[in-house]
């Protein structure tokens, strides 16, 4: 069944409870502090648990494998991108109450670069046991020439039959990418009915501006602002951009 949604350094192992499994995400040394530090704000104020693993170079799918490896059977995985959080306690709890019942769920994502033409719930936020994993074949998460970072999983629980349910982005403050044929998404997007922000190309450091702003007003307990993270998208869109350099001019200052 098909559902729609609606609504540290080193890899150690994963301690949950059945209630608040830990949310782990990873990063390289390319992001700024700024947004390592306001997740991890976040994450806290809501009372949700979280571990951020530097684990630079190494491609996501293989780190999500290795927190699978070092995690039991019975509990329940959630990943995070480093520049993603849930902006209400309630959309956490409701994400790992559909793993615990043996179902899949993540944000609506779909890979524009890759031959699939499926929409599948990404690992921006994704909860499911690992016993889901074990059901669907225990694949590798890993990018392929089919699939993204796990993407598979979509695909395979499908054909076991599993429950798939995912958050559709609603919103989103520049716009880059087609949601194939259901809508699009960029930097700054915003999923179910105010539930998750993720942010994308957290690596280029402008972008934190508008990942703070969001976070700053969840932690402040207030309505989100956009029409102050629209003037912010709009004046960085309007900043000068730095020319790249030519090959030769990078030996010189």
């Amino acid at each position: 069944m098909h559902r729609q949604g609606i609504e540290h350094d080193a890899i150690t192992s994963q301690p949950t409870t059945m209630s608040q499994p830990i949310v782990r995400t990873m990063h390289w040394d390319n992001i700024p502090a700024r947004i390592l530090e306001k997740q991890k704000a976040v994450f806290a104020h809501l009372g949700i648990p979280l571990q951020q693993d530097l684990a630079d170079k190494k491609p996501h799918g293989r780190w999500m494998n290795e927190v699978l490896a070092q995690s039991s059977s019975d509990d329940v995985i959630v990943i995070c991108d480093i520049d993603a959080f849930p902006l209400n306690r309630q959309a956490y709890l409701r994400a790992v109450a559909h793993a615990q019942s043996g179902g899949l769920f993540g944000l609506a994502q779909f890979s524009n670069h890759k031959p699939g033409n499926e929409i599948y719930a990404g690992p921006m936020f994704m909860a499911f046991r690992k016993s889901l994993w074990e059901q669907v074949g225990q694949p590798d998460l890993l990018a392929s020439k089919l699939h993204d970072a796990a993407e598979v999983m979509t695909v395979l629980a499908h054909q076991h039959h599993a429950e798939v349910l995912m958050s559709q982005p609603t919103a989103c403050l520049q716009p880059k990418w087609a949601l194939a044929n259901k809508g699009v998404f960029g930097i700054g997007t915003f999923y179910g009915e105010c539930d998750f922000f993720h942010l994308f190309e957290s690596r280029k450091p402008s972008y934190d501006q508008l990942l703070s702003a969001v976070a700053d007003d969840v932690l402040a307990d207030r309505a989100l602002q956009f029409t102050h993270y629209l003037e912010l998208t709009q004046q960085l869109e309007a900043a000068p951009k730095a020319q790249a350099r030519h090959w030769w001019q990078r030996w010189t200052r």
